[in-house]
C-alpha cells in the first residue's frame, strides 16, 4: 500500500471509531435520561412496585417494610452501579480498539505489540459476558423469621 492508501484507510477507521463511540455515548445519555423520568413516588421503580405490592397484599407485619424497602434499593444500586461500570469499561474497551487499529494500519506499532493487546481487550469483552449471564438470576427475598 502507498501512503495515501494508508492515511485513507486510517481516516475512515477513525472516523468509524468515533461513529461507533458517539453512539455509545448517545446510548449512554438517552438511557440516563429514560431513567430520570421514570422515576416515581420513591424514585425508584423498583421500590415502587414493591410497595404497590405489600400495600395490595395487605399482610404482614410493620417491621417488613423497611427490610424490603432497604433491599430492594440496594439491589437497584448494585445493579445500576454494575451497569455502568460496564458501560464506561465498554466505551474504553471501542476507544483503546480503535486507536490500536490506527496505529496498526500506519505501522507505527508492529503486529508482535499490537495484537496481544487486542486479543486481551477481546478475553476480557467475553469474560465480563460469561460472567454477566452466571449472574444474572434474581436472588429471593428473606423471609423473617419467627
Amino acid at each position: 500500500m502507498n501512503e495515501n492508501e494508508v492515511v485513507i484507510i486510517s481516516l475512515l477507521v477513525s472516523m468509524l471509531g468515533l461513529i461507533v463511540i458517539a453512539g455509545i455515548v448517545w446510548f449512554g445519555y438517552i438511557l440516563a435520561r429514560i431513567s430520570r423520568k421514570s422515576m416515581t413516588l420513591t424514585g425508584n421503580p423498583a421500590l415502587d412496585e414493591i410497595f404497590a405490592e405489600w400495600v395490595k397484599q395487605g399482610s404482614g407485619s410493620s417491621d417488613d417494610l423497611p427490610r424490603i424497602a432497604y433491599e430492594s434499593y440496594a439491589e437497584y444500586l448494585q445493579r445500576r452501579n454494575e451497569f455502568w461500570t460496564a458501560y464506561g469499561q465498554v466505551l474504553l474497551a471501542v476507544l483503546i480498539v480503535v486507536v490500536l487499529t490506527v496505529l496498526l494500519i500506519t505501522q507505527t506499532i508492529t503486529a508482535e505489540a499490537g495484537l496481544p493487546i487486542l486479543s486481551g481487550i477481546s478475553g476480557f469483552a467475553i469474560a465480563k459476558g460469561i460472567s454477566a449471564t452466571k449472574s444474572s438470576g434474581l436472588p429471593q427475598l428473606r423471609k423473617p423469621s419467627g
